[in-house]
């Protein structure tokens, strides 16, 4: 009558996969990139896409399709798999890039040596996972994990009244989130 149980329209279903460190992320994207090379790689900060333009240009010869997000457009991304080769801190910002883009899922690539994740104690999470005998180069994924970054991103929302923008995500932690 009233839907009260009704499971809620969460709009684009995000799907994070994180890995313990940027190398086996790296190694991630090049295997998407090599199932699929129309996929399309998205950046929030500059000091991430520079450092795969580095790193990607040394371990793949063709065009890779890396663009930052606030210069993507849905034609450019139209029928081809987009991956979001990072977590913007703010969700409303995040939700609002899926929505111009059409997208109905999207998968979000992260390393716990990010400094999004360093700040919520990542390292305790590191060290849990190597006692636990996981592989670097496994992934964890999970909608819990998912809902612990989102409830992460309200948080730290709710903390920010005026955004300065900034290179990379410790440069924006530092300034709108300063310790």
């Amino acid at each position: 009558m009233f839907n009260l149980f009704k499971k809620k329209d969460g709009g684009v279903k995000v799907k994070d996969i994180i890995w313990m460190n940027a190398d086996a992320k790296w190694r991630a994207v090049i295997d998407l990139w090599k199932k699929d090379e129309n996929t399309v790689f998205v950046f929030w900060f500059d000091e991430s896409l520079e450092q795969a333009q580095e790193i990607l240009s040394e371990q793949i010869t063709g065009n890779i399709n890396l663009i930052m997000a606030r210069e993507v457009n849905h034609h450019q991304v139209e029928n081809k798999p987009v991956i979001i080769a990072e977590h913007y801190p703010l969700k409303k910002k995040e939700e609002q890039l899926f929505q111009n883009l059409y997208l109905e899922e999207v998968k979000v690539l992260s390393s716990l040596d990010e400094a999004l994740f360093k700040r919520f104690g990542s390292d305790k999470i590191i060290q849990l996972m190597k006692q636990m005998g996981m592989d670097e180069k496994q992934p964890i994924e999970h909608s819990l994990i998912t809902k612990a970054i989102h409830n992460a991103q309200e948080k730290m929302e709710g903390k920010v009244s005026f955004e300065q923008s900034a290179r990379s995500q410790n440069d924006w932690l530092e300034k709108n989130l300063p310790s």
